[in-house]
């Protein structure tokens, strides 16, 4: 079945269609580091497919750095000229918007010539299925209530048009919309009821989830077996004479003989003092064979020889010290607030705000969401190890939102931990594809 995807990020999202076997022939993301991501993604697919794991992780191990991508791909495209080509016509650096305004937009009628010369050259001349979902800062309550009346006017809020115009041309029998829980109500539900009104108009059904009532729609990822509290709304649409039903997610979630809690999910990861790891080399498995690995941990090490983008943020020895605290309140259940701190190690005195700032992922506990705030400091992201006591890496984050440790994010450190922050859980989009290809069927 054939997919495009828009507002792809890092991949999170087609990762769980791929792997049903969906064939995605454009992915359309404004970041460009997302799309480096997205590039490296498509070699490890196209060279397991040709049983040639082995050049993949010849290129991971080559690339020292983000500044030398282009000359490590070579070695690649030398092998295998046509996965340049074929990357050139699927991926598209591509931000949608209006070009008399923003000289870097691209308008839907521009983003869909390229999507035709995708098509043309995998010899399709359909779409079955369209994912993605729109940046979501506008919908979000907490969103909101930071950026006040510049909500109502940021562009973000309208870019399920661009969403909207390619359903049309393509004319896919569904798509799936992924968002906040806050798109219900944004703007007290007119934007929901907007985004419902528009592709009815266009000849489509879109529905929130198998409830009547929307506010009940609202799915954790959690309840599919990711190992991360995540609520999200998926949005299901389709062509109205289809009459398809809300896809059965519960149907296909996964379940694991073990309880999905941080340690089953980071804990085989090496060990790292702040400021210690690698951004860009492949770091070795920890060696303790007495270690009983997860069923989690065994699906993340599949396919792949070692541990990518796996640093530490070096911290103030202030932080430490308060991390070291926040995880011995973590111990007995609680988190730690500001008003917790001793004097000394507290660097303001309005004790009503930000309260919660520091948390931790504690051991026991299923990990909470991680979100692209993450890029801006690893307080709210913290190990339960109070011997390392510092925040997560970029792969122990991206193993809570369920990417595999062959999943190698490009760029530097910041825009790697956003792409994982605003990613759709791979496993979780495993399900979701699962249970699409049942109705599509």
């Amino acid at each position: 079945m054939i997919v495009i995807d828009l507002f792809s990020g890092a991949g999170g999202l087609s990762e769980g269609f791929q792997s049903e076997r969906f064939k995605t022939i454009a992915q359309v993301e404004k970041d460009k580091w997302a799309c480096e991501t997205l590039k490296t993604r498509a070699f490890f697919h196209f060279l397991k497919k040709h049983g040639d794991l082995e050049t993949y992780f010849q290129y991971v191990r080559n690339t020292h750095s983000y500044k030398e991508i282009e000359r490590s791909r070579e070695m690649v495209y030398l092998k295998y000229p046509e996965l340049k080509k074929k990357i050139e016509f699927e991926i598209l650096n591509k931000k949608f918007g209006n070009p008399s305004n923003d000289p870097e937009a691209s308008s839907s009628n521009q983003v869909i010539r390229l999507i035709e010369k995708s098509a043309k050259y995998n010899n399709v001349n359909h779409v079955d299925l369209l994912i993605g979902g729109p940046p979501c800062q506008a919908y979000s309550l907490i969103g909101r209530s930071r950026m006040k009346e510049a909500a109502e006017k940021d562009n973000r809020n309208f870019l399920f048009y661009y969403y909207l115009n390619l359903v049309k041309e393509f004319k896919p029998k569904a798509f799936l919309f992924e968002n906040v829980p806050g798109i219900l109500n944004a703007k007290k539900g007119k934007v929901f009821e907007a985004i419902q009104e528009e592709f009815d108009r266009i000849g489509y059904t879109i529905l929130s989830g198998k409830e009547g009532e929307h506010k009940n729609n609202v799915l954790n990822f959690s309840d599919l077996g990711v190992g991360q509290k995540r609520k999200r709304v998926i949005l299901f649409g389709f062509k109205k004479e289809l009459n398809y039903e809300y896809p059965d997610f519960d149907k296909y979630k996964i379940h694991w003989n073990h309880k999905l809690d941080t340690n089953s999910v980071i804990s085989d990861l090496p060990f790292l003092e702040p400021g210690n790891g690698d951004d860009y080399a492949v770091l070795e498995y920890m060696s303790d064979h007495s270690r009983h690995l997860t069923d989690y941990q065994l699906l993340m090490r599949k396919d792949s020889e070692g541990i990518m983008n796996h640093k530490a943020r070096p911290l103030q020895n202030r932080d430490r010290e308060i991390y070291r605290l926040a995880i011995e309140k973590a111990k007995e259940g609680e988190q730690i607030k500001y008003f917790d701190l001793p004097s000394r190690l507290k660097t303001h005195k309005n004790e009503k705000a930000f309260l919660d700032r520091f948390k931790v992922h504690w051991s026991e506990n299923i990990p909470h969401t991680i979100v692209a705030h993450i890029a801006k400091d690893g307080h709210y992201n913290i190990h339960p190890d109070i011997k390392q006591a510092r925040s997560l890496t970029v792969r122990e984050a991206a193993r809570i939102q369920s990417f595999p440790d062959n999943y190698k994010f490009e760029g530097p450190r910041t825009y790697q931990f956003t792409q994982v922050g605003n990613a759709v859980p791979p496993l979780g989009s495993h399900v979701m594809a699962r249970a699409v290809s049942e109705i599509l069927k």
